[in-house]
């Protein structure tokens, strides 16, 4: 019997691209929505470009003017070159 280890996409990643993909898996990071959900800041807008919309993972990688990835979600599941180096350069909000 062969041990089966499953390779998830993204293992080969540098860490900081790792840890920032489960970040935004999870929809857990330095998120407004998350931060307010903490009691760290005073409210979950967005301090960018949607003043009246909470900052979530998915207003990021969707909607955001300034950090969403060029490919969004479908680049965060193939991780492609661009995504990639969105990833190891992202914003530090994330």
């Amino acid at each position: 019997m062969q041990c089966g280890h499953r390779h998830l996409s993204g293992m080969t990643l540098p860490r900081i691209a790792w840890f920032r993909l489960e970040r935004l898996g999870t929809d857990v990071g330095r998120f407004r929505s998350c931060l307010y959900r903490w009691v760290i800041v005073a409210s979950a807008a967005c301090e960018l470009a949607q003043k009246n919309k909470p900052s979530t993972m998915l207003s990021v990688v969707l909607q955001c003017p300034i950090h969403r990835p060029s490919h969004g979600l479908h680049g965060l599941t193939v991780l492609d070159d661009e995504t990639i180096e969105w990833l190891l350069n992202i914003c530090p909000e994330i």
